[in-house]
């Protein structure tokens, strides 16, 4: 566990576009022995857990639980989506009290769909940006209980990473993809030769 960490916060340091922070959450996942991830980002801008925000979503579920989940509009009862809206931490999915029968109808195909071991967690940054991340898969699959310390180490940086990477992308959101990429060679330019100076 703790190199993963060690890894990962080296990368989440040097992180600057969403895909950076992106390609730790992913390569995090599978070192947990994760097949599965989902994460949204809410950058503060709006109302948090609003369908139609402007931040960041992103998940590699199968296909056919995006495309179930989208027409029983599943979002609305999903009671890891729901336990992410209303708590400021980690859990195990299996410890998520389910109050309701559509609740429980959500678990059950999330289940069917090889999504029924996994953990949430949770984390905001200090101005009203959110992240909520879930690792999933079968039963036998997926170190809980690290993914629970690991998250909890890492999912506070992931956060900060995001923001600073939802504020580089709004300023050069209108820039063309040849630009982009002068904008990053420049700025990797910069950035080296600032650490060779000190």
């Amino acid at each position: 566990m703790r190199k993963i960490v060690e890894v990962s916060l080296n990368a989440l340091t040097k992180a600057e576009t969403y895909a950076d922070v992106h390609d730790v959450i992913v390569d995090v996942g599978k070192s947990l022995g994760f097949r599965y991830f989902g994460y949204q980002y809410w950058p503060g801008s709006e109302e948090y857990g609003d369908r139609n925000f402007a931040g960041l979503v992103q998940c590699n579920y199968p296909q056919a639980w995006q495309a179930r989940y989208a027409e029983q509009d599943f979002y609305a009862v999903d009671p890891i989506r729901l336990f992410g809206l209303d708590h400021d931490s980690l859990s195990e999915w299996r410890l998520i009290d389910i109050t309701s029968d559509a609740g429980e109808q959500v678990m059950r195909e999330a289940a069917r769909h090889g999504l029924e071991n996994g953990v949430i967690g949770s984390f905001h940054d200090s101005q009203r940006g959110r992240l909520q991340i879930t690792y999933a898969d079968l039963m036998h699959c997926g170190e809980v209980d690290g993914a629970l310390e690991v998250l909890g180490v890492l999912g506070p940086m992931m956060t900060v990473s995001l923001r600073r990477a939802h504020e580089l992308e709004s300023r050069i959101r209108w820039l063309t993809e040849r630009q982009r990429d002068v904008f990053f060679a420049l700025r990797r330019k910069r950035l080296q030769r600032s650490f060779e100076n000190n």
